[in-house]
């Protein structure tokens, strides 16, 4: 119904209605649809996560940049699939609530980002890493919001865009190239 529909435009009556239950079903188990959509964002979240944080997606990268380029592309690769996770995760029309869960998980995100990097390649020391990288996340989250807001898809000139505004912004915090680590 996201797909279709904002978030201040659904009702739990016409979520009930959809799917078929009665209105107390969905009170009984989400408070509120705030809730729901909270729950389901935690969902979409988990099979998201599992594909960033997978090694394969990094092997053979040449260096920290197509990291990063691998990151993003497998970001929107994922949230693209679904026109409910891009409402969800990009949109403008969310409450607040849903975007403080997003900060956290982009913590998240952040950190496991600079164990990919060290993990591979000899970092030199970053100070604040952790919120260094959380940072990048950040910007490449907005880059994407920004063009789903503007175009209600995620465009390539995005994703080159959000490449290109991260490395920027790394680039002031790691050298051009990293020897890779020992045993990577």
């Amino acid at each position: 119904m996201l797909a279709e529909t904002r978030f201040q435009d659904l009702t739990f009556q016409s979520i009930a209605d959809r799917a078929g239950v009665p209105l107390a079903s969905c009170y009984h188990f989400y408070g509120s649809k705030l809730d729901l959509v909270r729950a389901l964002a935690d969902q979409l979240t988990d099979a998201y996560l599992d594909r960033v944080f997978d090694d394969e997606v990094y092997e053979g990268a040449a260096d920290w940049q197509e990291c990063i380029r691998r990151y993003i592309s497998v970001s929107v690769e994922h949230h693209a699939r679904s026109k409910a996770e891009l409402q969800i995760f990009f949109s403008g029309d969310v409450p607040l609530a849903l975007r403080e869960d997003a900060l956290n998980r982009e913590k998240v995100i952040g950190a496991r980002l600079l164990e990919i990097l060290a993990h591979r390649y000899d970092m030199p020391d970053v100070p604040n890493a952790d919120d260094v990288f959380f940072r990048a996340v950040e910007i490449a989250r907005t880059v994407l919001a920004l063009d789903y807001q503007q175009h209600g898809e995620l465009t390539a000139a995005s994703v080159a865009e959000a490449v290109r505004a991260v490395s920027g912004y790394l680039l002031n915090y790691l050298p051009p190239v990293l020897p890779a680590a020992e045993g990577a």
